[in-house]
């Protein structure tokens, strides 16, 4: 099957995510996601800065490793996700460590209805829209129900270097040298599968150039307030010293954006 002939619609995203809950969950509970714990996690909280008191919407939320984290620093959070499965360890995980946290069962581009408009403070979304069908209707969706002159803060894996082409050239004694890309102006979806997890998994992501991303944002009706590339720190690079490749080449982009508008 090509690329561009995947299915790549909300209930094939829902199916997928459905079957890979169980294994993604228990790889992040057991610390096996150390880029998400060490690196572009703790990123994405230090840009989005004090959230004390913000009613907060957490956009694909999974099992809700980012809705608990702003949870911890006090926002009042609710999150979506397109997975029964996802909400349902996501609300498991809330029963053992209460935050406060609602989950419910949401595709993120059909909000209209479920959430009132103008209802949340703050947006959240942590590398989780380049997994959805309808990337345009989502931006458009979250603007819906926040609030004037509210932020909405997004991770995606960066397009320049998460190409449908993308190799490590290595020595000898395995040290990366360079990372070989190519076709990044294609717009198609890809299929990963994650293998180093507790049980193997497939997922499908749709790979589109920034110039794409800028246009969703600004048609949407939000203003960029920053945009940001973020490397590992020192400390993270300590503890897990296989990070070093993520200090050469950016892995992640976070908008930092402003609902505009009336």
């Amino acid at each position: 099957m090509s690329n561009r002939s995947r299915e790549f619609d909300a209930e094939a995203v829902r199916r997928l995510w459905d079957r890979a809950a169980e294994p993604y969950t228990a790889g992040q509970t057991s610390g096996l996601d150390h880029y998400r714990y060490a690196f572009f996690g703790p990123a994405q909280v230090a840009i989005c800065g004090d959230v004390r008191g913000l009613k907060l919407l957490d956009v694909g939320c999974g099992s809700g490793y980012f809705a608990r984290e702003m949870a911890s620093r006090g926002a009042m959070v609710t999150g979506i996700d397109i997975s029964p499965r996802m909400i349902e360890l996501a609300r498991r995980l809330e029963s053992e460590s209460p935050l406060g946290i609602e989950y419910q069962v949401a595709d993120a581009a059909e909000l209209a209805g479920l959430l009132p408009a103008g209802s949340f403070d703050m947006a959240t979304s942590c590398v989780a829209l380049h997994d959805m069908p309808r990337v345009e209707r989502v931006f458009g969706a979250v603007r819906e129900v926040l609030r004037f002159d509210a932020r909405f803060v997004v991770s995606i894996t960066h397009p320049c270097t998460d190409t449908p082409f993308r190799q490590w050239e290595c020595e000898d004694s395995g040290r990366k040298r360079w990372l070989c890309i190519d076709r990044y102006f294609d717009r198609e979806v890809q299929e990963f599968r994650w293998l180093r997890w507790p049980e193997e998994f497939t997922t499908r992501a749709l790979h589109a150039p920034l110039e794409d991303w800028f246009g969703w944002i600004l048609q949407a009706g939000f203003v960029v307030r920053g945009f940001h590339e973020p490397r590992p720190s020192e400390e993270a690079l300590r503890q897990q010293p296989d990070l070093e490749d993520a200090t050469r080449v950016p892995y992640y982009v976070v908008f930092d954006l402003v609902r505009a508008g009336g």
